[in-house]
C-alpha cells in the first residue's frame, strides 16, 4: 500500500515530494494545485518500488513524522503500514493535523484488521483537529470502542465526549465519559491522563433531564449507577442542605468505589458548598382582580400542586393581589414576614417593583429581565418566552450543518417576534440571513408555497418546451433544491393547511425537505386525519403538554380536575410548579449555568443575568401517531 495524501473538504492540498520515492507512485494523477477533493474520494493506490528488504528501521530515538514516512517509502505491505500508523500518530504529536489526516485517511483502505482498528483513534483525532465534526461522528458511531486496541480505548472514548460536547448533545457525550470511566476503573489505571475527567463527566450529566438519566440506567454497571445516583440526590436535595449532607453520607456507603466526598469534582463541591434559598414564607404576587384573573388562578394552581408535592417542606405560600397600590403591598410584606416573592407577573408591576431602592426580598419575578437595565442580585426572571424556542431551533439547524434555511411566519406580533430572534441568533451563529416569506390568511398559502419552491417557473420552462416540440411533454415540474429546511411559524390551524400544500409541491423525485415547527403549532389531541397530514412536521413542545414521563403522575391529577382546560392555561400551571421547584436552586444553578432543571416547562437553566433559559422537548409526527425524540 502507498500513501498518497488526500484532502478533506477544509484542507489546502499537502504535497510531500521531498520524500523520494513515498509519493512517486501517486504521480500517475496528479491533483492540480488547489484542487480541493471531496472527502470521500480516496486516491488510488499504486505498489511503490522496494529498494531493499531489510525491514522497517529502528533507532532509539523517537523518530519524526518526516522521518517514518522516510522509512515507509523503502518498505511494503504492512511493515509499511505500521510505519505510516507511527507517522500519523507522531503528525499529531507534532501538531502536524493536515499530514496526520492525509495518512489516517489513507489507511482506511488498509486490507489488514489489525491496520484499520489502530487507525481509528488517529483519525478520529486528526478529524477534530480540522474540526470535521460530521465526519468524525460518524466514525464514533461505527466504531465499538471494544474493537479497537486497548491502549487506544481510553483516548477514543475521551475524543468521542469531546465530540459530541462540542455538538452540544450532553447524553452521548455523558455516556462515553461514564464507560471511560469504568474502564480506568476496571484497568485499575489511575486518571492522570483524564485529570479533568470527573469534572467534565458531572457537567455532561448535570445537562441530562431525568428521561435521559433513567435511559443511561438500563444496563449500567455499578459505578456509573453511582454516579447517576448522585446527581438525583444533588437534585432532590439542592434546597434542603441538611438532607443532602444525609443522603450523600448515605451514598458514600454504598458506593465506597467512586471518589470520598471531599474528592468530588470542583464543580459539585462548589454547589455544595452554595447556602441555597431556604424560605420559610413566600409571598406570591398575581393579578387576583381584573382581566388576568385566570392566568393568575392557574399559576395559583401550579404554586399549590408542587407545594402538595414537597409536604416536608417547612415552606408557607402567601397570596397576595398585585392589582393593588406598591405601597400598600409592601406594608402587608412587611407585615407578613416573608423572606422570598415569587412574582409579579405583569410588565408594569415588574418594572414598577426594579425601581424600587428599598426592595429587600430576593424574587423570582414571572417575566423576562428588562434587557436596558443592569441585572441586580437576588433576582431572577422566568417567563415561557417563545424566543426561546426560536432560538433553540437555530441551534439544531447549526448542528446539523444547515446553509439555506427558510423561515415560514403568520403575520402577527408572537410570530414576528420568533422570526426576529431566529434571524438575530442564525447570524450570530455565522450564517447569513434567513430567507423568509410571511402570510396572514390560507388563500395565501398555496401561492406562497408555490413562489418559495419555484415550482410556478418549472411549470412555465415545461410549458416552453412543450411549444417548441411537437406533442406533449410528459414530466413533472421540480421544486428547487437548494433549501435545508422549512421552520414554520404559525398556530395549529395555519399548521395543518400549510404541510398538505407543501407535500405535494415538493417533487417526489427530490430530498425530503424537513419541516420543523414551534410549539404553536401544537395542539393536544387531533383526529387521525391531523394526524395524517402533520406526518413528518417535528416541533418544539413543553415536557407538559407531551405528557413525558417525570410529569405523568401529576398531569393525569391535573386532567381530571381540569379535562377541558386551555392549553394556554395549562403551560401556566406547569410554569407555577416549576417556579416553586426552583426557588431552592436558583443560586447554584446562576453560579453553574451547566446544572439545569428538568421542569414542566423545559430544562431550565439560569444565566448570570438572573434570567431561566428554558430548552424545550422535541416531538414529531411520525406513521400517523406524534412520538418524543430527544433530537431530530
Amino acid at each position: 500500500m502507498v500513501l498518497c495524501i488526500v484532502k478533506t473538504s477544509k484542507l489546502k492540498p499537502v504535497f510531500l515530494l521531498s520524500f523520494a520515492g513515498l509519493l512517486s507512485s501517486c504521480a500517475q494523477t496528479p491533483a492540480p494545485s488547489g484542487l480541493e477533493v471531496s472527502p470521500i474520494e480516496r486516491p488510488q493506490v499504486v505498489a511503490p518500488a522496494k529498494p531493499d528488504t531489510t525491514g522497517p528501521k529502528v533507532t532509539a530515538r523517537t523518530d519524526s513524522a518526516e522521518s517514518l514516512l522516510q522509512q515507509a517509502a523503502s518498505e511494503s505491505g504492512e511493515h509499511q503500514q505500521r510505519l505510516l500508523l507511527r507517522a500519523s500518530r507522531q503528525a499529531l504529536a507534532e501538531q502536524n493535523a493536515e499530514l496526520a489526516l492525509a495518512i489516517s485517511d489513507s489507511l482506511q483502505l488498509s486490507e489488514t484488521t489489525a491496520i484499520r482498528s489502530a487507525n481509528q483513534l488517529p483519525l478520529l483525532q486528526a478529524y477534530l483537529a480540522h474540526n470535521e465534526l460530521s465526519l468524525a461522528e460518524r466514525l464514533v458511531q461505527n466504531t465499538n470502542p471494544a474493537q479497537l486496541p486497548l491502549a487506544d480505548r481510553p483516548a477514543f472514548l475521551w475524543a468521542s465526549a469531546s465530540l459530541y460536547q462540542q455538538v452540544g448533545r450532553s447524553y452521548a457525550a455523558a455516556r462515553a465519559l461514564l464507560h471511560l470511566d469504568q474502564l480506568l476503573a476496571d484497568s485499575r489505571q489511575t486518571e492522570t491522563n483524564y485529570p479533568e475527567l470527573q469534572a467534565q463527566l458531572w457537567q455532561q450529566l448535570s445537562n441530562l433531564d431525568n428521561t435521559e438519566l433513567n435511559n443511561l440506567k438500563v444496563g449500567a454497571s455499578q459505578r456509573s449507577l453511582g454516579w447517576l445516583n448522585l446527581l438525583e440526590l444533588v437534585r432532590n436535595y439542592l434546597g434542603a442542605p441538611q438532607q443532602l449532607q444525609f443522603a450523600l453520607a448515605d451514598w458514600q456507603q454504598r458506593y465506597p468505589q467512586l471518589p470520598s466526598l471531599r474528592e468530588l469534582p470542583a464543580n459539585l463541591q462548589q454547589q455544595l458548598a452554595l447556602e441555597p434559598y431556604q424560605p420559610r414564607k413566600i409571598a406570591v404576587l398575581l393579578p387576583f382582580s381584573g382581566q388576568f384573573s385566570q392566568p393568575a388562578r392557574a399559576i395559583q394552581y401550579g404554586l399549590l400542586a408542587a407545594a402538595a408535592q414537597n409536604q416536608t417542606s417547612e415552606r408557607q405560600l402567601l397570596f397576595f393581589d398585585s392589582q393593588q397600590p406598591m405601597a400598600a403591598l409592601q406594608q402587608q410584606l412587611a407585615t407578613a414576614g416573608v423572606d422570598f416573592v415569587i412574582g409579579p407577573l405583569l410588565r408594569d408591576q415588574v418594572d414598577a417593583i426594579s425601581q424600587l431602592q428599598d426592595w429587600r426580598y430576593p424574587t423570582l419575578f414571572l417575566n423576562s429581565r428588562d434587557s436596558s437595565r443592569q441585572p441586580q442580585a437576588d433576582r431572577f426572571y422566568f417567563a415561557l418566552n417563545m424566543e426561546d424556542e426560536a432560538t433553540q431551533m437555530a441551534q439544531l439547524f447549526a448542528r446539523k450543518n444547515y446553509q439555506r434555511p427558510v423561515v415560514i411566519s403568520a403575520r402577527n406580533a408572537i410570530s414576528q417576534r420568533m422570526l426576529q430572534q431566529f434571524s438575530r441568533q442564525w447570524q450570530q451563529l455565522g450564517f447569513a440571513a434567513p430567507e423568509n416569506y410571511e402570510f396572514t390568511a390560507r388563500d395565501e398559502l398555496e401561492a406562497l408555497v408555490t413562489r418559495l419552491l419555484e415550482t410556478d417557473a418549472s411549470r412555465e420552462r415545461i410549458r416552453q418546451i412543450s411549444g417548441l416540440i411537437s406533442g406533449k411533454v410528459e414530466s413533472e415540474p421540480h421544486s428547487r433544491r437548494d433549501i435545508d429546511a422549512i421552520y414554520l411559524i404559525a398556530d395549529p390551524v395555519q399548521t395543518r393547511m400549510f404541510k398538505p400544500f407543501l407535500d405535494v409541491s415538493v417533487s417526489q423525485h427530490g430530498p425530503r425537505l424537513p419541516i420543523y415547527a414551534s410549539s404553536r403549532s401544537y395542539t393536544v389531541g387531533g383526529d387521525a386525519n391531523d394526524l395524517r397530514d402533520l406526518n413528518g412536521l417535528t416541533f418544539t413542545e413543553t415536557p407538559w403538554l407531551l405528557g413525558e414521563q417525570h410529569i405523568l403522575t401529576v398531569r393525569e391529577q391535573y386532567l381530571q380536575l381540569f379535562p377541558e382546560q386551555d392549553e394556554s392555561l395549562q403551560r401556566l400551571f406547569a410554569m407555577g410548579f416549576d417556579a416553586y421547584q426552583l426557588v431552592g436552586s436558583l443560586k447554584q444553578q446562576q453560579q453553574l449555568p451547566s446544572l439545569s432543571f428538568p421542569g414542566f416547562t423545559g430544562r431550565l437553566s439560569v444565566l448570570s443575568d438572573g434570567s431561566i433559559s428554558r430548552q424545550l422537548s422535541w416531538a414529531s409526527y411520525q406513521s400517523n401517531r406524534l412520538v418524543a425524540v430527544q433530537e431530530p
